[in-house]
């Protein structure tokens, strides 16, 4: 834009210097026609003076103007380049700022590709160890330790050691896996883990599911028959309650929570043969109760024997009372024999100073 104008510039004036000439040369003809060559050549030198002299003038200006153009174009030209640089600078910190953040972002999903990749391989490893813990429970005998370490690790981290007594035997020879000792009777408490009835309701298809359920509700039934017929024995020293302990909140949830309809109330099954069946989660709660009673029932113990120290000690202050008065009363009449004596020995020593008075021949002092 800046540099139009100045060749617009040039190009007029070229014309202005073309016309110039022109006028010149057809004066000059003019005048030889007329039949004066010299006249003619000082009127055309005069004019062509002058003419030039209007040309350098003009020239003067144009290029005064041309000048301030230049000036004005390299004025805009720095400027222009200036906002570019300023532009490109701006531009370049913005990419370099970008490019910074995109690092730190691909760091970060590099970092979160490794914790997908380690959890994946833990994953992997879980998914191993629980194929491991499926065949380990296939065994009846293994599912039966794996419930009775559970349960001991419920009852030794709640309960006082000297509470609890594992692997309980009555006088049949029957073994229930821990009796709780109560003031008022033992509780026994045995675990039992049909895991087996449970995993086939899992996987089962719809069509078999109906089936399947039966089946795990059957055998929990008969777990409760043989804890309410085996463990509850008042004559050998148990309430007559005993707990059934399920190491699983899934079979707990399917066996007395969950219920269909025409199936069998477990709950009111195990209430009338005196069983309480409870998960991990209730059995926690149920013996933080009983520790929580267990500790009263030692503060109310203690407080009782705090108080049969403190009647004695009261009734030992008594009896030290009435001695310490006995011994007051023997020290104040020991006292008055004491002042009794004392007046007796001063009066008995005034009649033996009056006496050795008389002895000697002189009269009473007195």
């Amino acid at each position: 834009m800046t540099g139009l104008p100045l060749v617009l510039l040039l190009m007029t004036l070229g014309i202005l210097a073309l016309a110039a000439a022109a006028a010149v040369i057809l004066l000059w003809r003019e005048r030889n026609r007329a039949g004066d060559p010299s006249a003619g050549i000082d009127v055309l030198r005069s004019d062509f003076a002058a003419r030039t002299q209007a040309l350098e003038n003009r020239q003067s200006d144009l290029q005064s103007h041309l000048t301030q153009q230049l000036a004005e174009t390299q004025r805009l030209l720095q400027e222009s380049l200036s906002g570019q640089t300023n532009t490109l600078q701006g531009q370049t910190g913005i990419l370099q700022k970008h490019m910074t953040t995109t690092q730190e972002t691909l760091s970060q999903v590099r970092e979160r590709m490794g914790a997908v990749h380690q959890a994946t391989e833990r994953m992997g490893e879980l998914g191993r160890e629980m194929e491991e813990l499926q065949r380990l429970l296939r065994a009846p005998k293994a599912r039966g330790e794996l419930g009775e370490v559970g349960l001991r690790n419920l009852l030794s981290d709640i309960l006082p050691t000297d509470r609890v007594t594992y692997q309980h035997g009555f006088s049949d020879g029957s073994k229930v896996d821990a009796l709780i000792h109560l003031d008022r009777g033992n509780v026994p408490v045995d675990a039992k883990f049909p895991v087996e009835d449970f995993l086939r309701l899992v996987t089962s298809e719809p069509e078999e599911r109906r089936r399947a359920r039966k089946a795990l509700l059957d055998n929990v039934k008969k777990k409760i028959t043989e804890i309410s017929r085996k463990y509850i024995r008042t004559s050998e020293g148990t309430l007559s309650l005993a707990l059934m302990y399920l190491p699983s909140e899934a079979i707990y949830y399917e066996a007395f929570v969950v219920r269909e309809k025409d199936e069998p109330d477990l709950w009111n099954y195990a209430y009338e043969h005196s069983v309480l069946p409870l998960s991990p989660g209730t059995m926690s709660a149920y013996l933080k109760s009983v520790a929580l009673g267990l500790r009263a029932a030692a503060v109310e113990a203690n407080a009782r024997e705090v108080l049969g120290l403190l009647q004695a000690l009261e009734k030992d202050v008594q009896e030290h009372r009435g001695r310490f008065d006995t011994l007051g009363t023997h020290l104040s009449n020991a006292q008055k024999k004491y002042d009794e004596s004392d007046r007796a020995l001063h009066a008995f020593a005034t009649r033996l100073e009056q006496a050795k008075h008389l002895g000697e021949g002189r009269e009473d002092p007195e």
